[in-house]
């Protein structure tokens, strides 16, 4: 018999203990690839979003908020900002487009984003893709009386169950819900279009022109509440914020300056407010992957002990096989493979483990945030399972060695 023949039946003669072993492997395996996948990942597909323009201008207050609020659609609006920023930022040296952005209303508590196809029309991910339709077409943009068009992201619309041409009334404020909450019945929408998937919050919104949004009866005042209200922050013809995208180098700092000087608005950088994010919150990460990491500590020395604790009962085996011939050497490559192969039956369980984990957070992250997260194994679990493997081997050296000195003479004279 070769020599991992003889340790895979050695395996199989402690089912209970190779399992538990392999298990416990598993666990510490598991945890760490799906916390550190699964905050990868997030933080790829924030970034991925992020990149659809290089500055966000709202109302003043935190930027973070602001981000989260225009790009991800999570949190309420600070504000409105008035029209007449979006005009001046379309006639700014070095814009290469803007996009107005009015929010305050849902549809089964997926946002309604009032905007214009310039968003469609210009925008684009890191990877250089944009935002495409699947069936349909965009809804009518102009100064019009209320036309209601709508497009739906791909995940709003296969929640909702709504396809193009059929009909929803939106529900007025993005935190009301239930009995409470008031609906548009004047405002009936069509479904004019539905967008690609692109794994990024845009899937779970609902676009409408700007247009629309104003012209909804429940979004009017008198006019002489809009005079009083004009330039402030609950300006009924204001703007929730601009997506901006600047042509780069002086063109963006100089902008991105002079927005935040002015007492009225600021701006804020989407790549660096997700970036500082994931930096208060790596703290957190980094204490998990620490305590998975003790986990599986524990358990590549519990493969050490469980071999260990089979030495007892295995010295007269490992006696025989050297009265029989078998070298040393043999007897500790043995050993050693028995301990390599539990931890990657372990690590394999644990990859295993994590994309389940993945998937079903995969699932959660999705439908809060839109952001679309892989279950697939990177090339880092790899590496990191070579390693498990390697760090198995070098715990099953003290019992590899044990077997290596044992003397058959004095073995098999205990066993008369």
């Amino acid at each position: 018999m070769k020599v991992h023949q003889l340790a895979l039946r050695g395996l199989r003669r402690r089912p209970i203990s190779t399992f538990l072993t392999a298990l416990s492997v598993a666990l510490g395996v598991g945890l760490f690839s799906a916390i550190g996948s699964v905050r990868k990942a997030g933080e790829i597909g924030f970034q991925r979003s992020a990149a659809l323009c290089n500055l966000v201008i709202g109302a003043k207050g935190s930027s973070l908020e602001l981000v989260l609020n225009t790009i991800y659609h999570q949190g309420a609006s600070a504000g409105n900002i008035p029209v007449s920023v979006f005009d001046e930022l379309q006639k700014t040296p070095g814009v290469e487009w803007a996009s107005p952005i009015v929010l305050g209303d849902h549809f089964e508590g997926h946002r309604i984003v009032g905007t214009d196809t310039t968003l469609f029309r210009r925008a684009r991910f890191s990877d250089g893709t944009g935002i495409g339709l699947k069936e349909g077409r965009l809804f009518f943009q102009g100064d019009h009386h209320f036309l209601g068009e709508a497009v739906f992201g791909s995940y709003a619309a296969s929640e909702s169950g709504l396809h193009v041409g059929d009909t929803f009334i939106p529900t007025h404020d993005v935190m009301a819900s239930g009995l409470g909450a008031k609906h548009h019945e004047e405002a009936e929408t069509r479904v004019v279009g539905v967008l690609h998937e692109t794994g990024t919050p845009l899937d779970r919104a609902i676009f409408i022109s700007k247009e629309d949004f104003y012209h909804i009866k429940g979004h009017q005042v008198s006019e002489e509440e809009e005079a009083h209200l004009a330039g402030s922050a609950r300006d009924p013809k204001g703007l929730s914020a601009v997506l901006v995208k600047t042509k780069p180098g002086f063109y963006h700092i100089n902008l991105f300056r002079e927005l935040n000087a002015r007492h009225d608005i600021q701006a804020a950088r989407p790549a660096d407010e997700i970036r500082n994010l994931f930096q208060i919150v790596g703290g957190v990460d980094q204490i998990l992957r620490l305590v998975s990491l003790l986990v599986l500590f524990v358990a590549l020395l519990g493969v050490g002990v469980s071999l260990s604790g089979a030495m007892a009962t295995r010295s007269k085996e490992f006696a025989l096989f050297r009265a029989l011939g078998a070298r040393r050497r043999t007897l500790l490559g043995m050993v050693i493979f028995e301990s390599a192969f539990l931890s990657l039956l372990g690590g394999l369980g644990g990859l295993i483990l994590s994309g389940i984990l993945i998937f079903f957070s995969s699932k959660i992250i999705h439908d809060l945030t839109g952001v679309t997260i892989s279950s697939f194994p990177s090339l880092q679990d790899g590496l990191f399972l070579g390693l498990v493997v390697l760090f198995g081997a070098l715990a099953g050296l003290v019992p590899a060695l044990r077997a290596y000195k044992t003397e058959p003479s004095i073995q098999l004279s205990l066993a008369i």
